[in-house]
């Protein structure tokens, strides 16, 4: 902090009491800043001659240690910020503070500190999170309150910590033929047993409300009734693949969730749902892994009672008080980390964010919410225990060094309540995800002992939406204008979510000639948001030969073909992410994946088709696969085509999103409007299980694929 005058008045900011404050600003210097409070912190600002750096920076040198120098001049002339909507109050202070008359130079040689960073480089990925909570009626008025997260961190905070490693194998090996393990964990393995086991009267309750034409409920559950329910032999295998895109794939996919749930009674109406119940894997990037991480860490309540938990009407604005009065304590959480000898970066900082919005800890404030939940808490939750929901996991790609670009063969991690693995043509590998952060030497741990607690949920959901990692992309590659600037001021490994690599030495060889392990040789997995490798569809994980799915459905709330530097594009998905996915399993070390034939995206095929608009049943005809349901973000009740850097949202706009949502899940309303979409829709997820029972398809089965099915 340069300057006693604009430090008094930072801490003035935090309600503490600081020599060389004047007592006017004493007076009102607390948290709570009503309007006469707002006034007098403006006014003492604007008295103590502070300086905009003055305002926002503290003493955070010891975490990036960038050194370039700050031009206060660029960022109110050009810079993205410029933009930025300030709150009432903010509008006074700001312009009092950081807008003064008399013009002022900031210091020369200033470094960039963290929380220069996060206002700069995070501006606009946190107005991803940043809109107004509502409640559309469209389903139970009588909604279950959402359960507290749980606290399990073993330090007590957000610094992981060193424990005895555990007897059994450490990396555990799927492809290892000698360790006679299953191929899935046997968390994973287990779940999805004991949940098929019990579904059987959910799939009779599911199949007796939608009442397929000629179709014969108990000859359908007839060997599921005499051998038990297993997936993928007696009971269909379904899998949900949520897309990234920010607070608008949040809002889409937690709409298109809502509307699934049989405890939401509009949906059982609507004949669809029960299908959030029956689905066996949920699998989520980005700002759907924000869906499902503030979803499992709150015990998986009906998604409409999130919405106020994720506090999205409040004044999220980076430029905020609400925001920037937490920046110190985010800083000091951080530090707990690095000062216990593990590896730092932006995406720790970005995890606290998320995690004031996502992680529901009433009892906790807000600087401080999630920072002793864990990713492996999930486990501990009734819902999980029980086996009510589907088996989530959110996902995450790594840059195979600092400045090199992605590839197509840049790998998938997964990130389960069970483990943290990667499933490649080259390697296939997993560790207990309560030891994420542990490392191995020829697979057995490392001497020092195995780490606990370095699965923070905000840290884990940080990683799987790091676009910040475009900033460490090579120079040649295009950057948004607000990456480009603050690359200046920050070295490249920072930008990245930072594990140490329990897969060290794996992968080495290979039958595609020097082919290998990308991570292979890395001391750190720089972990980046799969949709920077086009993968913002999760389907790689679902499409593993080992999971055996029956029926995946693709939910796509991409800005396909958006410029991230225009803010007033506003787009819709276009099926680029479907045919990508689809083209790397064309590669040759991915012959043993299988994707049912995609059409074209980048030359205009799809949509042309009218995919786009409209659901879709991919590999109706193909039998080597899962078929796959696309149902992409479109327009059927409402604007949904928010740009991902919209920083803020009315209450009726969210209402939009889960009016629409629910139209699309639903077929009831706009232009795709069918009345017999809910019977197409169950007759996608019975088809794999028909054709294993000996049985046909029925002739409404046979003319529903015929109006919804890619032509093969």
């Amino acid at each position: 902090m340069n300057g006693p005058n604009g430090g008094a008045c930072w801490r003035v900011l935090q309600g503490a009491r600081v020599g060389g404050t004047s007592e006017s600003c004493h007076r009102h210097g607390d948290t709570s800043l009503g309007p006469r409070s707002q006034s007098a912190l403006a006014a003492c600002f604007s008295k103590s001659g502070s300086t905009w750096s003055n305002l926002i920076l503290v003493d955070l040198d010891r975490f990036l240690q960038p050194s370039a120098a700050f031009n206060r001049d660029r960022l109110f002339t050009d810079d993205p910020l410029n933009k930025a909507t300030i709150s009432p109050w903010g509008n006074q202070a700001l312009r009092q503070v950081l807008r003064p008359k008399s013009k002022r130079s900031a210091p020369s040689n200033m470094a960039f500190r963290l929380s220069t960073l996060i206002l700069v480089g995070l501006f606009v990925c946190l107005s991803n999170v940043s809109a107004a909570s509502a409640r559309p009626e469209t389903g139970s008025p009588n909604l279950r309150r959402r359960d507290p997260a749980l606290a399990k961190s073993p330090s007590g905070n957000y610094a992981p910590t060193y424990i005895q490693c555990p007897q059994d194998p450490f990396v555990r090996a799927p492809n290892d033929k000698q360790n006679q393990q299953t191929r899935l964990g046997k968390g994973e393995s287990d779940y999805i047993k004991d949940k098929a086991a019990q579904s059987i009267p959910l799939w009779q309750k599911y199949l007796e409300n939608v009442k397929l034409e000629n179709f014969n409920i108990d000859d359908f559950l007839k060997s599921a009734k005499q051998s038990g329910g297993v997936a993928a032999l007696t009971l269909p295998n379904i899998g949900l693949a949520l897309s990234g895109g920010g607070m608008r794939a949040l809002c889409f996919s937690g709409s298109i969730l809502d509307s699934f749930d049989s405890r939401n009674q509009k949906a059982n109406e609507a004949k669809v749902g029960g299908i959030l119940q029956l689905a066996n894997y949920a699998v989520g990037v980005s700002g759907a892994s924000w869906l499902l991480g503030s979803w499992a860490t709150s015990n998986f309540p009906q998604i409409q009672t999130l919405v106020p938990n994720w506090r999205l009407s409040e004044d999220n604005s980076l430029w905020d008080w609400n925001i920037a009065k937490d920046y110190w304590s985010h800083y000091k959480t951080v530090q707990e980390k690095r000062k216990a000898g593990f590896p730092v970066s932006i995406v720790d900082a970005w995890g606290r964010i998320l995690s004031r919005h996502f992680i529901n800890e009433p009892d906790k404030k807000n600087s401080q919410k999630g920072k002793e939940v864990l990713w492996s808490s999930i486990r501990e939750t009734s819902g999980y225990k029980r086996r009510d929901v589907p088996f989530v996991m959110a996902v995450t790609t790594s840059r195979p060094d600092k400045g090199e670009p992605f590839t197509p063969e840049s790998p998938t991690y997964e990130f389960s309540a069970e483990e943290f693995g990667i499933f490649n043509p080259y390697v296939n590998a997993s560790i207990p995800i309560e030891h994420l952060g542990s490392t191995h030497t020829a697979g057995n741990p490392d001497p020092q002992g195995c780490v606990a607690g370095f699965d923070n949920a905000g840290f884990v959901m940080g990683m799987s939406s790091n676009i910040f990692s475009r900033g460490d992309s090579p120079r040649h590659e295009k950057r948004p204008k607000y990456l480009t600037a603050v690359r200046t001021f920050i070295n490249d490994i920072n930008f990245e979510g930072k594990i140490p690599n329990a897969f060290k030495g794996l992968g080495k060889t290979s039958a595609f000639q020097s082919a290998r392990y990308q991570d292979t040789d890395r001391d750190l997995i720089l972990m980046a948001d799969s949709g920077l490798i086009h993968e913002n569809i999760p389907l790689f994980p679902l499409i593993q030969p080992e999971r055996k799915l029956d029926v995946i459905i693709a939910l796509d709330a991409s800005a396909d073909g958006s410029d991230e530097d225009d803010p007033n594009l506003y787009t819709y998905p276009n099926g680029t992410h479907m045919y990508s996915i689809y083209t790397k399993t064309k590669l040759p070390p991915y012959k043993g994946y299988h994707m049912p034939s995609i059409p074209n995206a980048l030359d205009g095929t799809f949509t042309k088709l009218g995919y786009n608009k409209r659901p879709t049943f991919f590999g109706c005809e193909d039998r080597q696969g899962p078929l796959i349901v696309y149902l992409p973000n479109y327009y059927a009740t409402g604007k949904t085509n928010t740009v991902t850097t919209k920083i803020s949202y009315k209450p009726e706009e969210i209402d939009e999103f889960f009016f629409n949502g629910f139209a699309l899940a639903t077929q009831s309303m706009g232009p795709t409007q069918n009345k017999d979409w809910p019977m197409c829709l169950a007759c996608a997820l019975v088809d794999r299980q028909v054709l294993r029972n000996s049985a046909v398809r029925s002739a409404q089965c046979q003319a529903c694929f015929k109006a919804y099915c890619d032509a093969p």
